[in-house]
């Protein structure tokens, strides 16, 4: 696969003249892997390449699935390697239906704006941004026709998804795909199903509850590029999942909202209590520099956040991690002094937004490396024939 040019580094920002603290450097760049799509819909508003939102590496990186705002499916690339066994690239697209699999109360026009994807016991998770959006004006507009698109705000059911789909081996080592039912990886009888939070047509159980908090309910009818409710970010473990939050960023605060689950025979999610008071969500408050969170991983007992802005705004963007988050068993307010900024990733002006985050090996045996993709790429970032676009790869933060 032929490699573009590369946009130029950035170089780390000086100390921030009113608080004192010290910018962390820019991450170091390891290489870039051209990401090669066969685009599936020429109606779309978009090519995929340049509507990526959410990013997982499955197989220690021999497969890698996508998500995009658009439409409702799971783009899923295979790994590209050399001689020597090393990752230098992924195609073989491959797109899964998540109609399949999810009963979505508004059909196949609507899209799900995949915003989260996770891996947990041997699910692939996806949660849409749960979001309203708001009309935006064209360049061509009138005056009286851009006011007019700013006055219309949508609600779209399906952005209201949570659910995981069991992941099967497919015909090559190491690749996996979806199944509606699979074996259990425990040996058990019980097998496990494709299934989700219900949606309803204009809710979920857990956007109706959203709606009733003092804190996040002003935000739910609100649009999400106007500080509203958006999720971006997915990470699960046990019976535990964590959705991170682009909105609202609350004077300066981003959120993580935790909910635990228990599924039915037939698959179905339903919401259990978090804590002990019986709660079926509880809320954790982080000092991230007024960015709200694009991005969240699983570490150890951490979270590693990808963070940007929450508004439609350029930068900046940062790495940040969370140490202990998964000890957090109840609502949890952690102040700036209790999260490591790790390093600032690079952004562009209009471009170049960092929107997808996951880690990966790239040769047998080799240390463990970020890759970041990025919404509305820059230019030089695009492939030829504007097939794909090239993403990011640093050194993975560690945990010491």
């Amino acid at each position: 696969m032929t490699k573009t040019a590369a946009p130029p580094p950035q170089t780390a920002a000086a100390p921030d003249p009113l608080t004192g603290r010290p910018a962390a450097a820019f991450a170091e760049l390891v290489t870039r892997l051209p990401l090669a799509f066969r685009d599936m819909d020429p109606e779309a508003e978009k090519p995929l390449h340049e509507d990526i939102s959410a990013i997982i590496a499955t197989g220690d990186g021999e497969s890698l699935w996508i998500g995009c705002d658009e439409g409702a499916s799971l783009e899923r690339l295979t790994a590209v390697r050399d001689a020597a066994g090393a990752i230098t690239g992924y195609d073989g697209h491959r797109r899964f239906d998540l109609h399949d699999y999810f009963d979505f109360p508004n059909g196949r026009t609507e899209e799900a704006d995949i915003e989260g994807l996770s891996i947990s016991d041997g699910y692939l998770w996806i949660v849409g941004s749960h979001s309203l959006k708001r009309k935006k004006p064209k360049r061509s507009d009138t005056p009286e026709e851009a006011l007019e698109r700013l006055t219309e705000v949508k609600r779209e059911a399906n952005r209201f998804l949570l659910g995981r789909i069991p992941l099967v081996a497919d015909d090559r080592p190491g690749v996996l795909k979806l199944a509606v039912k699979a074996p259990n990886i425990e040996g058990g009888k019980r097998k496990r199903r494709a299934g989700s939070l219900a949606i309803g047509a204009k809710s979920s159980p857990l956007s109706r509850r959203l709606a009733r908090d003092v804190h996040l309910g002003p935000f739910m009818s609100t649009p999400s590029k106007d500080n509203g409710f958006d999720v971006e970010g997915l990470a699960v473990t046990g019976n535990r999942a964590f959705l991170g939050l682009r909105g609202p960023v609350l004077r300066g605060w981003a959120t993580i909202v935790e909910i635990a689950f228990k599924a039915t025979r037939k698959g179905r999610l339903k919401l259990q209590p978090v804590g002990e008071n019986g709660e079926r969500f509880a809320k954790h408050f982080l000092d991230l520099d007024g960015l709200g969170i694009r991005s969240l991983m699983i570490d150890g007992e951490d979270f590693v956040i990808l963070a940007g802005p929450t508004m439609d705004l350029d930068g900046p963007v940062r790495l940040y991690r969370w140490r202990g988050a998964l000890g957090a068993h109840a609502s949890t307010v952690t102040p700036h002094d209790e999260i490591e900024r790790i390093c600032d990733l690079p952004f562009g002006d209009g471009s170049d937004h960092a929107e997808g985050a996951t880690s990966a090996s790239l040769t047998p045996g080799g240390p463990r490396r970020l890759i970041v993709a990025y919404d509305s790429p820059a230019e030089p970032r695009v492939l030829p024939g504007r097939r794909g676009a090239l993403a990011d790869v640093f050194d993975w933060p560690g945990g010491s």
